[in-house]
């Protein structure tokens, strides 16, 4: 019952104070929409990331001495690899014929000769496309017998893992710093709202009501807040994404558990917020 009483108490005390709970709640709503797109857009990042790793070749060269069954050998152990999904031989012949295609360069006409060597074309499984396990699947081409040179995007790859952890590092503190504000603004709205009701706070204390009702119904209303503010920002991020989808990005992912997300983020901050201002006040 008295979970009632204080969720009735809190809804009055959002009509009482209108423009406090105004302010709050479009300052939840702001907040929560930016830390939405930070997030569909780290979800997107790393899709398009992990695609491209998936994409990703390894191409070894091999000693122009081997015989085709060495080569055949050659091509059944490293299709053993628990890490390798396909091995794609590519012959001098084909590797020729690729080059013109690419190029438009008839090299053995220049050269009198195909200076190309056979190669294998090795594609990772699913799981092992991250760049760890290019790498140490790379390492051990390199040893073995037959293998005259490896060769991967190791340089982009690294490019793309540097600056993907930098992003995430900006979009942490960005978040962080947002998830300050929010709790900042909703702790001193809140005192401001308690303040203005001082001379009810002092009657109830008279009467011999606790610190635990007293702070009831400002909890609730701190909870109400932010469950209004996150439901807003939930419903400007669906609009954000479609109108992107719509007009710019069509392939643009959202994922459902960021709107639960932020309808969960929303009531915990509202009642952080709200905690820490009534016990402040109180003290």
């Amino acid at each position: 019952m008295r979970i009632f009483f204080f969720l009735k108490e809190g809804i009055v005390g959002l009509k009482r104070a209108r423009l406090s709970a105004i302010i709050a709640i479009t300052s939840f709503c702001v907040a929560l929409t930016l830390i939405g797109i930070f997030s569909v857009a780290a979800i997107n990042l790393k899709d398009t990331l992990f695609q491209f790793y998936r994409e990703i070749e390894i191409e070894t060269f091999l000693d122009p001495g081997l015989t085709p069954n060495q080569i055949n050998n050659l091509q059944q152990q490293i299709q053993a690899f628990p890490e390798i999904s396909r091995v794609i031989y590519v012959s001098r012949e084909q590797a020729l014929q690729e080059f013109q295609k690419v190029f438009g360069e008839n090299l053995q006409a220049v050269l009198k000769e195909n200076p190309l060597p056979a190669s294998f074309r090795i594609v990772l499984g699913a799981g092992y496309s991250q760049p760890q396990y290019v790498e140490k699947v790379a390492a051990r081409l390199n040893q073995l017998t037959g293998i005259q040179e490896v060769l991967y995007q190791k340089e982009i790859i690294q490019f793309l893992q540097k600056y993907l952890k930098l992003g995430i590092s900006i979009g942490g503190i960005i978040a962080i710093f947002l998830l300050i504000i929010i709790t900042v603004l909703v702790f001193n709205t809140i005192r401001l709202t308690i303040h203005a009701r001082r001379n009810i706070i002092q009657i109830m204390k008279l009467v011999g009501a606790t610190n635990q009702f007293i702070k009831g119904p400002f909890i609730y209303e701190g909870i109400l807040q932010g469950l209004i503010g996150g439901i807003l920002s939930v419903f400007l991020l669906w609009i954000i994404h479609y109108t992107v989808r719509y007009f710019v990005f069509a392939e643009l992912a959202m994922e459902n558990y960021i709107f639960g997300g932020l309808i969960a983020l929303g009531i915990l901050l509202g009642l952080i917020g709200s905690y820490l201002s009534v016990n402040k006040y109180l003290d």
